[in-house]
């Protein structure tokens, strides 16, 4: 979504908010999502995911500082928390990724799509080499932030 959209968004459930309601947003950090490997609750292996677009993130943040500068919210918390979601295969935790990426804009190049094939490889091995007991998870900081409206 372009940052207008977003922008006219957050001005559309401000006007729809009650003068005690709350906007609750939540989403993830503009940085790439890390793949990681666990053996019994251990952490084995930490590669950023390459290829996935973070623009949408960057925009929302600005977005929300926008409204924020326009008096339309005041922001009343702000926390991140790390967000992980646990696969129990490399094939079912990009079948994740694709879902995410189902609606991106942009196109991703030949050496990103040769780098995800890459990763995927080492994670299969490191997978089949750890054994029983492992484990492998998308993990991403995410930001949430409670924001009240001022009318």
């Amino acid at each position: 979504m372009k940052p207008e959209g977003m922008v006219h968004a957050l001005e559309e459930i401000h006007r729809l908010l009650k003068a005690d309601g709350i906007l609750i947003d939540i989403h993830p950090f503009a940085e790439d999502f890390m793949v990681e490997v666990y053996q019994d609750g251990r952490l084995i292996f930490s590669e950023p995911r390459t290829g996935g677009s973070t623009e949408g993130y960057r925009l929302s943040d600005e977005a929300l500082e926008q409204v924020v500068q326009r008096n339309h919210f005041v922001l009343e918390r702000n926390e991140q928390f790390d967000y992980h979601v646990y696969a129990s295969s490399i094939d079912e935790l990009f079948d994740y990724y694709a879902q995410i990426d189902a609606y991106e804009e942009s196109i991703q190049e030949e050496l990103q799509e040769a780098r995800q094939a890459e990763i995927y490889v080492r994670v299969e091995g490191i997978l089949q080499e750890a054994g029983f007991g492992a484990e492998v998870a998308s993990h991403e900081r995410v930001h949430i932030a409670c924001l009240k409206p001022i009318k």
